[in-house]
């Protein structure tokens, strides 16, 4: 939302901790990534978060 804050000055470490939880417990996971065979459960939102060129080839779209 625009103009929006988050007050707790903790929420980024927070989210940080729930998101490492859900894929501890393999917790919406949306997409396989294979490498070398083998299959790696991921969710695309973090992939295309923490990759610009995920985000740039559209390899997060939905399938």
């Amino acid at each position: 939302l625009p103009g929006s804050k988050v007050s707790d000055p903790q929420h980024s470490q927070k989210l940080l901790r729930v998101l490492r939880t859900f894929w501890q417990e393999q917790s919406f996971h949306d997409a396989l990534l294979v490498v070398d065979g083998e299959e790696l459960p991921v969710q695309k939102n973090i992939l295309a978060a923490a990759s610009p060129y995920i985000r740039s080839e559209g390899l997060a779209a939905p399938i």
